[in-house]
């Protein structure tokens, strides 16, 4: 990517000083803090450079070009030890980045002083008017009005949405805080503020994930950030187990099998993976960056716990881990969260059928048994709901006999071994006797609104959008409150 300087020129008397980079060898004696810059950034010149120099009418006027000196200037305190010679003129900024920089186009464009919000429009295309796309901009805002390093930064960022640009370094020359040493000279800071863009960044991503789920700006900015620094291997791992999860939950990979250690097939596997490189990363000594990242990455972490929540069912005398229903509801509860409606149907009625497969421990990743015997069970129950308008206890006596005949006329049913079929026969009658006229509604809704949503809208009467976000909403709560009717309790 091409480089392209941008900087502000100022009005007051520019004088000599050593910049300084704090942390490296670097120090260079200049009156313009701009030079200091130019030569600490691009030492080397490369086809495509460019710099841009933005200035109002009195900093052209004072500093960019070669001029007489005022006599106000040789007045002041800070040429007391520096006279110039008899016809010595003030060099201007423009003439000695021609003599430094022969080969790189220099460009100088006029702007307002900002004093009301019209200027400060002006200023801000002004400078958005001189980024191109895809190039590496250093921005250098010492000099300039005190609104001019918050418009820089807003451009900046404005024009990595629109421009496709990078951020090299954004410096300010701390000229009041410097020192004069033993040698006489006058010492200066040059700082590199980009940490402060980078900050943004992270801040944007973060929101990103928290309002939509999305981890690919993170694991973007991780990359151009983070990542280069080798020594970060736990962070690293952090990152990527959380695109994990998040590209888990995108794609709905809600079984969890522990004896299956791949992350990119279960939701909770790239958790809990997530779960212990984060803990490892804060265990390790080095920072994860040089920004402040790790308040943001906590907020990350809180939002990603609720699949840390366990569920379980007393079942005569024996606890009854739900571990997949766990994973399911958390899902659900994402997707409520980050506005994913379809995503959050598909895992409501999936975790319904996850539920009564771990609750009348039935296998949940078995599809002969989930869909040919739970699911099966479900919806013949609850086409037998909507098919009465009373639910007495003759009746469910009468459906559970329908429901058992269903099963012993199916082949495959058949084929099974005689323990086996007579096993499933009583969790099936269990079911049947046990189930809630509220789970079955719940069942139904459910499942048509899943349809609703699948088939892209092409109904007759489609629900809005708005309806189905309400629906998924309260069919979540019904699900959770005929859970603890049942029994189920949770805790995380």
């Amino acid at each position: 990517m091409s480089r392209h300087f941008i900087t502000v020129l100022g009005t007051s008397l520019y004088t000599d000083c050593i910049y300084e980079v704090e942390g490296t060898d670097f120090g260079y004696r200049t009156p313009f803090v701009q030079m200091a810059v130019l030569r600490y950034i691009m030492p080397v010149c490369s086809e495509g450079d460019r710099i841009t120099v933005l200035l109002t009418e009195r900093a052209e006027e004072m500093n960019w070009r070669t001029r007489a000196y005022t006599e106000a200037e040789l007045r002041h305190p800070a040429m007391k030890n520096r006279q110039p010679a008899a016809g010595e003129q003030k060099i201007g900024l423009k003439e000695l980045m021609e003599r430094e920089y022969p080969d790189i186009p220099i460009e100088s464009v006029r702007i307002k002083e900002g004093r009301n919000k019209a200027e400060t429009d002006e200023i801000f295309e002004a400078i958005y008017g001189v980024i191109r796309p895809k190039e590496t901009v250093y921005f250098d805002f010492t000099h300039g009005l005190r609104n001019l390093p918050m418009q820089a930064l807003t451009v900046i960022h404005y024009a990595k949405a629109l421009k496709d640009i990078q951020v090299g370094g954004m410096y300010y020359g701390a000229f009041e805080l410097g020192e004069r040493r033993e040698d006489g000279e006058y010492y200066v800071n040059l700082l590199d503020m980009s940490a402060c863009s980078t900050i943004l960044d992270w801040t944007s991503a973060a929101e990103s994930f928290i309002k939509g789920g999305s981890s690919s700006q993170l694991k973007d900015l991780y990359k151009e950030t983070v990542k280069p620094r080798k020594e970060q291997k736990n962070a690293t791992q952090m990152i990527n187990r959380l695109c994990d999860l998040t590209s888990c939950l995108n794609t709905g990979r809600g079984k969890y099998d522990k004896n299956d250690k791949n992350e990119k097939k279960s939701i909770q596997t790239a958790y809990n993976k997530f779960h212990d490189s984060y803990e490892k990363m804060c265990e390790d000594e080095q920072p994860v960056s040089d920004a402040p990242l790790i308040r943001l990455l906590d907020h990350i972490r809180g939002d990603v716990n609720i699949f840390n929540r366990k569920y379980w069912i007393e079942k005569e005398g024996r606890r009854i881990e739900l571990e997949n229903t766990a994973t399911g509801m958390a899902a659900i509860q994402w997707a409520i969260d980050k506005n994913l409606t379809q995503q959050g149907f598909t895992a409501l009625e999936e975790t319904i059928k996850t539920y009564l497969c771990e609750a009348y421990e039935i296998p949940a990743g078995d599809r002969a048994e989930r869909d040919g015997i739970v699911g099966r069970t479900l919806k013949f129950l609850a086409n037998q709901q909507l098919s009465r308008t009373s639910q007495s206890d003759e009746n469910k006596e009468t459906v559970k006999e329908k429901l058992l005949a269903e099963f012993h006329t199916d082949p495959d049913f058949e084929k099974r071994d005689a323990e086996e079929k007579e096993d499933y026969l009583k969790r099936i009658e269990e079911m049947a006797m046990n189930l809630s006229e509220k789970l079955l509604d719940v069942s139904s809704a459910v499942s048509d609104q899943r349809n609703t949503l699948n088939h892209f809208g092409f109904q007759k009467n489609p629900a809005g959008y708005d309806k189905l976000q309400k629906n998924l909403v309260k069919r979540y709560e019904e699900l959770k409150e005929v859970m603890e009717r049942d029994g189920v309790r949770s805790c995380g």
